[in-house]
């Protein structure tokens, strides 16, 4: 029973610090410490522990000896492996394991993508997130848990760099992923599916504009 609770407590303290993070709460260069954190969360010293040793092996915090936790930022090269590996990732799951699409399946990929046109256009992490929402839910359709992981881990890297570059994420390619899936038309979507993630390379290898 104890270490149910110290799970379900873990696990509160992770869902709460992640969500900060990702939601931009944190500037970049904030150093988190386990005091400030422990005050923060009103939680003990174990919980936190645990949640920024989870955080740090997905890649969303990195460890600072004798200072801190600072949140990760990925370089123009890391990203650009990033994206090249969620290329090379999704669309050879898609391309092997199609036969496990159905109706059912695309019926609610497709409803995501209404769920996109709905976002404001101005909200770039709402949009963000439900395009995270798409590959993933595409993804599990594999039953692959281990490489479900990777993705998500990859995922979250981005996340964490379009946060700070306020990046918008579009959805113009998904409709027309699901209609070639429908028609059965896997060739052609894996294309597709391709083309949509390696956009995000013209964000990986643009300039930083002078200021």
């Amino acid at each position: 029973m104890g270490e149910k609770t110290s799970n379900t407590l873990k696990n509160q303290v992770y869902d709460a610090l992640f969500s900060d993070i990702i939601n931009g709460l944190y500037p970049a260069n904030t150093i988190l410490t386990e005091k400030f954190l422990m005050e923060k969360y009103n939680v003990s010293r174990a919980p936190i522990r645990e949640a920024l040793t989870q955080l740090t092996g997905t890649h969303i915090l990195s460890s600072m000896p004798r200072q801190g936790y600072k949140i990760f930022q990925p370089n123009r090269q890391q990203l650009l492996e990033v994206i090249k590996f969620r290329s090379a990732l999704e669309s050879s799951f898609l391309e092997s394991y199609s036969i496990y699409i159905d109706k059912s399946w695309t019926k609610e990929l497709r409803a995501i993508c209404e769920d996109f046109a709905n976002c404001s256009t101005n909200d770039f992490m709402d949009r963000w997130r439900v395009n995270i929402q798409f590959h993933l839910k595409l993804f599990s359709v594999y039953g692959n848990h281990y490489a479900y992981k990777l993705l998500e881990d990859a995922l979250n890297i981005q996340t964490i760099y379009f946060v700070q570059k306020k990046h918008y994420a579009t959805m113009d390619l998904h409709l027309a992923l699901v209609d070639y899936m429908e028609k059965g038309e896997m060739a052609t979507a894996v294309t597709i599916l391709k083309a949509d993630i390696e956009n995000l390379l013209l964000d990986a290898i643009a300039p930083t504009p002078v200021v």
